[in-house]
């Protein structure tokens, strides 16, 4: 048995409306702009902790390739549905494990992991997450509410 998600599990979330070039012809959001989505929330993440994702990677000569992606399909978005993606992030050595899940109100629409490998943009090689880092990759419910 699978075990139930809840919102509550995460530490944030980023709203949008799906839009009409997303769907398919059958109406509902193609299936791999999910993935889409989950990089958006990413980047929201990144920005909403005061980070944006671009000046946080030159700053810590670190770039993140998605090494796994998985996704768990419920139920389908629809064109005009507000989604909120919601976002957890937890690291290790070279690794960040994005966890997501995509809500339309309280109704789970999908949920799946990302795993990115930190990547040294000058060599290409693998990078251990600096202690620096992994600290801002840690969402604090204080920001939540700053």
């Amino acid at each position: 048995m699978t075990k139930k998600i809840n919102k509550k599990e995460f530490d944030f979330f980023h709203t949008l409306r799906v839009r009409y070039a997303e769907s398919d012809p059958q109406g509902i959001v193609f299936n791999a702009n999910y993935l889409t989505y989950f990089d958006v929330a990413i980047t929201e993440y990144f920005r909403a902790m005061g980070h944006p994702y671009g000046d946080l990677a030159l700053r810590h000569e670190i770039d993140f390739h998605v090494v796994h992606c998985n996704i768990d399909y419920k139920s389908p978005a629809r064109f005009d549905d507000e989604i909120q993606i919601h976002v957890k992030a937890n690291y290790s050595g070279v690794k960040v494990f994005w966890n997501l899940a995509i809500f339309k109100e309280d109704f789970l629409l999908c949920s799946g992991e990302l795993i990115y490998a930190g990547v040294d943009p000058k060599s290409g090689g693998l990078k251990k997450i600096s202690p620096e880092l992994a600290f801002l990759l840690r969402w604090k419910k204080s920001d939540a509410d700053a």
